[in-house]
């Protein structure tokens, strides 16, 4: 089964034929079968013991995940994630609420006093880089550095997944740098602690054990790209999704209880992480389909969100619809860590741009340009035309 050529502006129209025609089919491409309705793809994030997280496993002896919480299974994974869970508290996100919003405000004043409005760069991209680097305790001057290691990474996974498994060299010069930049900053605060999330970390145990430097390090490295590339792109997606339906924004206007609703709808709508691979480990089956151990899954994210088997008028985008159970975030043991935080920027960032925005629009002549990971939904620019109020 191949995949039609370019489907990162809009893959819904292909996902709604395959939900109805194809819901499990093999792709040669990314060497896996892809599996597309709300059910399955639940399933498959429930049964962690027949699909399997350690998919990078002797993918590359250069590029090595096998410290990284999310390429992990149960036990060890349950194990490095109660650690985590121990720093990376709802009260710690909850407490960085006032200067995430004074974050938001002031990027979104700068860019709404330029000439030429590009979001992505402007607010997208700054706002969630130096809220998690806040939060981690990095300082100032390396954020840009922080923005170059990410890209790296998310290419780097690809990359592996796909089959790539030349190692570049500057993709492992970059690696390691993030690596050792981390462990440095970690083995400091052992011995020097702020209040930071390094901090915590480093001081975090659990049943008389601690994290090791280098899984730490892997965790921050986790959460510099998940609550980096994937909350950029849920906020362009935002925008993007309002500027094509005015009417939802002057609905939100007139109800800003409608919020929390408009957040989770944006996520089931235009889902920023649009699929996720897993590895089958004993003979099973997916809606009929026979699987042996040794076959990779990739489980459609953005699919399952938009399945009508689960969501009534799944391509209609209404903030007013109850928050269901979209996927977005995953399920079962390895159901994001970050959500909170995902969740809490993206309603600040809403609720400044609703103080400050009347309305806006793409401009006509704009095209828009998809992102260039295959597994990500999101926009490399987005510029628009506002009316202040």
């Amino acid at each position: 089964m191949s995949i039609p050529m370019d489907l990162r502006l809009n893959p819904y129209p292909w996902y709604g034929e395959m939900l109805k025609h194809s819901p499990v089919a093999y792709n040669e491409q990314y060497g896996a079968y892809m599996v597309f309705r709300y059910d399955d793809v639940r399933s498959v994030f429930q049964d962690y013991k027949t699909f399997s997280s350690a998919l990078y496993d002797g993918l590359s002896e250069e590029l090595t995940f096998d410290s990284q919480i999310q390429a992990l299974d149960h036990p060890r994974h349950t194990q490095l994630r109660a650690l985590a869970t121990h720093a990376f508290t709802p009260k710690a996100v909850a407490d960085l609420e006032p200067r995430i919003r004074t974050i938001a405000g002031s990027l979104i004043d700068a860019m709404l006093t330029g000439q030429d409005i590009d979001f992505v760069k402007q607010f997208a991209v700054p706002f969630p880089v130096t809220v998690i680097a806040e939060m981690l305790g990095v300082p100032e001057k390396d954020f840009e550095r922080f923005k170059h290691w990410s890209d790296i990474i998310v290419e780097i996974s690809e990359r592996l997944l796909t089959g790539q498994t030349e190692e570049l060299p500057e993709h492992i010069a970059a690696y390691r740098d993030l690596k050792q930049y981390f462990q440095s900053l970690i083995h400091q605060r052992r011995t020097e602690p702020q209040n930071d999330l390094i901090s915590r970390l480093a001081a975090a145990e659990a049943d008389g054990e601690k994290l090791t430097d280098l899984e730490a390090s892997n965790f921050c490295s986790l959460l510099l790209v998940t609550g980096n590339e994937t909350t950029t792109n849920l906020l362009a997606n935002l925008i993007r999704t309002f500027a094509e339906h005015p009417e939802q924004w002057k609905l939100l206007q007139r109800n800003r209880d409608l919020i929390p609703q408009a957040v989770e709808e944006v996520l089931r709508f235009r889902t920023p992480v649009q699929l996720m691979f897993r590895l089958v480990t004993k003979e099973t089956e997916i809606s009929g389909t026979k699987l042996s151990p040794g076959d990779r899954v990739a489980v459609f994210l953005g699919a399952a969100n938009r399945d009508p088997a689960k969501f009534e008028r799944p391509d209609v985008f209404d903030i007013t619809r109850p928050s269901g159970p979209h996927l977005t975030f995953g399920h079962g043991i390895h159901f994001c860590l970050g959500a909170p935080l995902a969740r809490l920027e993206t309603s600040i960032a809403l609720q400044v741009l609703l103080d400050r925005i009347e309305a806006f629009e793409i401009p006509a002549a704009e095209a828009l340009e998809p992102l260039t990971s295959f597994n990500l939904l999101g926009l490399r620019k987005l510029p628009l035309a506002i009316k202040f109020k």
